[in-house]
């Protein structure tokens, strides 16, 4: 006579609540992702995103993320995804991704992006996800004058640096730029705006520009108003005059993510790129 074990109850996914921070912020502390306490604060106040937790037997064991950027084809991304150590390799993770892209596909995303670590690819691959091109993250260079005017973000630039973003990215994402702007720096003249710098709330921040000398110059002021600790900066590998510049340096990326989506991505310049939000949205 045989007895047959009950089955693991699978762990429970739900929306993340504020009781869940401290739980949230050390799932992502278990896998070496320090300082998100900010980033969990900043998403979960917003109406275009979602966060969400994975729980078993009263414990956080994962988390994900997930931003809608509006537009005629709305796009989305997943950011995020972790599951502590002891979870890994059970489905867990596929489960969090899944239960991301329906809360973007339910607000019509048609894109869906994220970045992928190398150890999470394989995962998005089975998911549909087709790779692209990759970020290096990279040690931040010394901060020394950018060489040019910088100055605060103003009321009078924020449309310039909303276009020059969305001609950058092909994505709209003003409403970010829009919370983050009293921490933002613009190379411009007058209302003519040739690039910006976003210092965001957990470290790290977009840099974008129309030409590499704004780039480059913001890239080294962008060290210098880091308000948190930041793991570095994150550069597209096709961005090939940035990536020189910090090769010049001695300064090596540490690791690199690659770019991943569903459907059909927006376009994007690369070129035009000297950083990301962080590796928690792009």
């Amino acid at each position: 006579m045989t007895t047959d074990r009950p089955r693991a109850r699978p762990d429970t996914i739900r929306p993340f609540r504020s009781a869940d921070l401290a739980g949230a912020v050390a799932a992502n502390e278990a896998i070496g992702w320090r300082h998100r306490g900010a980033l969990f604060e900043f998403y979960a106040a917003r109406d275009d995103s979602a966060l969400f937790v994975a729980e078993r037997d009263g414990e956080i064991v994962g988390t994900a993320g997930a931003t809608v950027f509006p537009g005629t084809t709305p796009t989305g991304w997943v950011h995020g995804i972790v599951v502590r150590p002891e979870r890994q390799r059970t489905g867990l993770g596929a489960r969090l991704t899944g239960t991301a892209i329906a809360w973007l596909r339910a607000r019509s995303a048609g894109a869906v992006l994220l970045l992928a670590t190398d150890a999470g690819r394989p995962v998005y691959e089975r998911l549909g996800f087709v790779g692209g091109g990759r970020y290096g993250l990279f040690p931040w260079p010394p901060g020394t004058e950018p060489g040019m005017t910088v100055g605060p973000m103003r009321e009078l630039h924020r449309p310039g640096v909303r276009a020059l973003d969305r001609e950058a990215t092909g994505e709209d994402r003003g409403g970010l730029i829009d919370t983050l702007a009293d921490r933002g720096w613009v190379a411009a003249r007058g209302a003519d705006v040739a690039g910006f710098h976003l210092a965001c709330p957990w470290g790290g921040g977009p840099t974008i520009a129309r030409d590499a000398v704004t780039g480059l110059a913001l890239l080294r002021l962008s060290s210098s108003v880091q308000r948190v600790a930041s793991r570095g900066v994150g550069v597209p590998e096709a961005n090939a005059v940035a990536v020189a510049y910090l090769a010049e340096l001695g300064i090596a990326a540490e690791r690199y993510v690659t770019r991943m989506w569903l459907g059909t991505p927006p376009p994007w310049r690369a070129d035009m790129i000297f950083g990301v939000f962080n590796f928690g949205v792009a």
